[in-house]
């Protein structure tokens, strides 16, 4: 991973936030909508990356990645799982328990 999105090579930072020229890149309407000018949307996407992410979602955000699990609220993993018909969340760690098994003794007389 890269410290900033303006380190990595293949983002669109360069486009959106200091309005460098690329092909590939189309300029979406929630891009639009950050201001009337130019500069006002650059600034705006540039706001956007100034504060550190918090390091639980981060941590979050990593572990679904590398897994291939979905990220989001319980509900939204739900209908995700129901939509690609397969788990989006890891099985819990470690073996299954063994079914309990009672021992008392029965007193049959």
């Amino acid at each position: 991973m890269v410290r900033h999105p303006r380190d990595y090579s293949w983002s669109s930072y360069g486009v959106h936030a200091r309005g460098a020229a690329d092909v590939v890149v189309a300029i979406h309407p929630l891009y639009r909508a950050l201001g009337r000018t130019a500069l006002e949307r650059q600034e705006a996407y540039r706001a956007l990356f100034r504060p550190a992410l918090d390091a639980g979602f981060v941590d979050a955000l990593r572990a679904a990645t590398n897994g291939g699990w979905a990220l989001g609220n319980a509900r939204f993993k739900q209908r995700i799982a129901k939509v690609l018909k397969r788990r989006v969340t890891p099985l819990p760690k470690g073996r299954p328990r063994k079914a309990s098994q009672d021992r008392r003794q029965l007193n049959l007389l």
